[in-house]
């Protein structure tokens, strides 16, 4: 008998340590623990991808809200060597040549799956700048102020 009520006072407090510890271990494990997910900025502007983009810069407001209805200023940074550039759209636009533009802001995970999309609609160049990065690795950053007139999330 005093062994029996000794193995259920061990099973007891090992059931304990058990319920205490698994709920740690799963979210440590768990890629949908309570760590940021790393996601891939892609941008896509009337059907064609422009690439990767480091930085979206003043974007999230929306993230809460929903959507935009206005004006409002996003800026677009990265480093790149082979992507196309949005110099030429900056450059028509400022010479009148070019309408408003539809603008896709595609968030990915790094498995490649689609998290989010943003799609800015009426938009035009504010300001567009290049600049040459570490000349030993080469490539150049790149940077371009966006004006925006309405945002949705699909």
């Amino acid at each position: 008998m005093k062994i029996s009520t000794n193995i259920k006072k061990y099973s007891l407090r090992m059931l304990f340590v058990c319920a205490l510890a698994v709920p740690f271990v799963v979210t440590k494990i768990s890629q949908a623990g309570f760590t940021e997910q790393e996601l891939i900025a892609h941008v896509e502007i009337e059907g064609v991808n422009y690439g990767e983009f480091d930085f979206i810069t003043d974007l999230e407001p929306f993230i809460a809200q929903g959507a935009l209805q206005g004006s409002s200023k996003i800026t677009l940074k990265r480093d790149f060597v082979t992507d196309p550039s949005l110099y030429l759209w900056a450059k028509n636009m400022m010479r009148g040549r070019t309408d408003l533009k539809s603008v896709h802001v595609v968030m990915e995970n790094p498995a490649g799956e689609e998290v989010s999309r943003y799609l800015l609609k009426f938009v035009q160049p504010l300001s567009w700048t290049v600049e040459a990065s570490n000349p030993a690795i080469g490539g150049f950053h790149e940077q371009i102020d966006l004006a925006v007139q309405h945002i949705s999330i699909h």
